[in-house]
């Protein structure tokens, strides 16, 4: 996830100085800088521990092998193109943030000098992207982009990767009026508030994605269309909750300064997100799924 609760401008590369939004989610993340659901392999993982095992659980079901080109839609701080090129993988970021872009950027350069492998982060998102790659991982953004763009999103998967490329789509899902109902799971009108914030200031005015159908369409509907065939669908809703539970204690640990950095509005809504996104997700209000989307060519 990359949703702020309030804008900045881009800036040019001449007028830049450290983004506090860059220390706003250091006070919380782990020390990857990573900004979505971890998995906890074992119950005694670290958060940084979680959220390693998760990349490794990603990148894991993309069947990748060395020489390939993966390439990270919503990059965030670089995590996943870090831990790929460490498996002998030659990775591309993507980000539309300018601050995330110089940081992840600093840190390849740090490892060219190094002598390590070194990757590519580009400042523009998938819709000006015109290359090649053979695997694509977009973890934790889909959620942000707008829906009339999500045919348009899995069509560029589809026509970017070669006849046995593999997507790998980790997004937060909201659920249908009619799945919560048959499911036996109410809404209240305080639900419906939390909802409508949440679709207001982390979601860019959008509401969650379905995880399947057709009348509104799913996810699963939207990659068939484009071509693909669902190979597997894993839901990581309980490990969304421990992970939200580990941001918002780590947040309110450090109240002050996140206040000092961006104002107590902004130490508010957080909170509220962190702490309501965990309660809904435990309720069964809202999930987080991994989609392995796979081309012909790449099936058995």
């Amino acid at each position: 996830m990359t949703g702020h609760i309030t804008s900045h401008t881009v800036r040019s590369d001449d007028d830049y100085s450290e983004d506090p939004w860059d220390e706003f989610f250091s006070l919380f993340l782990d020390p990857t800088r990573t900004y979505s659901c971890a998995f906890w392999a074992h119950p005694d993982d670290t958060l940084e521990e979680a959220q390693l095992a998760k990349i490794d659980l990603a990148l894991s079901k993309c069947d990748l092998r060395p020489g390939m080109t993966l390439l990270d839609v919503g990059c965030g701080w670089g995590s996943v193109v870090l831990r790929a090129m460490d498996a002998g993988i030659d990775a591309i970021g993507l980000t539309v943030s300018r601050s995330q872009y110089r940081y992840v950027r600093d840190l390849l350069a740090d490892r060219l000098i190094r002598g390590q492998p070194c990757g590519r982060i580009w400042l523009q998102g998938w819709e000006e992207f015109h290359g090649h790659a053979d695997r694509i991982v977009c973890i934790d953004a889909f959620e942000h982009f707008h829906e009339e763009r999500y045919g348009d999103f899995f069509d560029f998967a589809y026509q970017t990767t070669p006849d046995d490329g593999v997507l790998l789509l980790q997004t937060i899902v909201g659920y249908s009026p009619d799945h919560l109902r048959t499911n036996g799971v109410q809404l209240t009108s305080v639900d419906n508030a939390f909802m409508r914030f949440l679709s207001e200031t982390i979601f860019a005015g959008e509401r969650l994605p379905l995880p399947t159908g057709r009348d509104p369409k799913g996810v699963t509907a939207y990659a068939e269309d484009a071509g693909f065939t669902i190979t597997q669908v894993q839901t990581l809703g309980p490990h969304y909750a421990t992970t939200l539970d580990h941001w918002a204690d780590a947040l309110h640990k450090h109240r002050d300064r996140a206040i000092e950095i961006t104002g107590p509005g902004v130490y508010d809504a957080y909170i509220r997100y962190l702490t309501g996104c965990a309660d809904h997700t435990r309720r069964g209000h809202i999930d987080v799924m991994q989609f392995t989307c796979t081309k012909p060519g790449a099936l058995p």
